[in-house]
């Protein structure tokens, strides 16, 4: 017997060919991964089963089991699938070539909020997710780094993605759940800033009263620009530290 992790892995890697020419099937793979994202897309990962895909599809349940074993199968399927709609991260300078990789990233999450949930666990990885894993390695491998240090600097910048992107993603579902935008919500709350005083908040009344909060910077670009920043202060150190996990106790 197959665990789930070979068959993830065969589904992924060995996808099953499908006709280029007469009619287009009624049903394959690639229609029922095609149709999951949908549901993923608008209602959430958490309102995606077998059924509901089938549904969509104006088939039975039943039927979907020929080209995808199970749910489990089918979410590491519609990961890979969204990772393909991205792009490698080019040659070139290695910022440009990290900026490039965190905004294919950004753009990969806010058409698809419901990916965050699925980063967190332990999801086979596919061609596509990893040839893009591979490309962004490729972006910073002529620095003279070692190999733990290229791997730490793409998993740096892929962090700080993913956070946003979760602050981004529960703000979504939140919406979806509740029906009131994350403004609107804030705005509710008159009463809250009634204790913004400057007694008690100081540093944070005066943030308030001088417009701060309202003319937020782009969490995403800031960040983003910072933490290039950041890296390029290590990558053009002259003795740059190489930082070894400590052994568990």
């Amino acid at each position: 017997m197959k665990s789930d992790r070979d068959r993830s892995v065969r589904l992924l890697w060995e996808p099953p060919a499908e006709p280029t020419r007469g009619p287009k099937a009624a049903l394959s793979q690639s229609r029922v991964v095609e149709a999951a994202i949908k549901v993923a897309d608008a209602d959430g990962i958490d309102a995606l089963t077998m059924r509901r895909v089938a549904e969509t599809l104006g088939n039975t349940a039943m039927s979907l089991y020929r080209h995808v074993p199970g749910k489990s199968e089918l979410l590491d399927l519609m990961v890979d699938a969204v990772w393909g709609e991205t792009e490698p991260t080019p040659k070139g300078p290695w910022r440009a070539g990290l900026e490039f990789f965190a905004r294919q990233v950004w753009a990969m999450y806010r058409a698809h909020p419901w990916m965050l949930q699925l980063t967190t666990s332990r999801r086979m990885p596919g061609p596509h997710a990893m040839t893009r894993q591979d490309a962004a390695y490729a972006a910073v491998s002529e620095l003279g780094l070692a190999s733990e240090e290229i791997v730490a600097v793409v998993t740096t910048v892929s962090h700080f993605v993913d956070g946003v992107g979760r602050t981004m993603a529960d703000r979504v579902q939140a919406e979806r759940e509740t029906g009131v935008s994350e403004e609107d919500w804030w705005d509710g709350h008159e009463a809250l800033w009634e204790h913004f005083t400057p007694d008690r908040l100081p540093m944070m009344t005066h943030i308030w009263n001088s417009g701060g909060f309202e003319r937020l910077l782009d969490e995403f670009e800031f960040g983003l620009a910072r933490v290039l920043d950041g890296l390029a202060v290590f990558i053009e150190s002259e003795e740059r530290p190489l930082v070894r996990p400590q052994a568990c106790l």
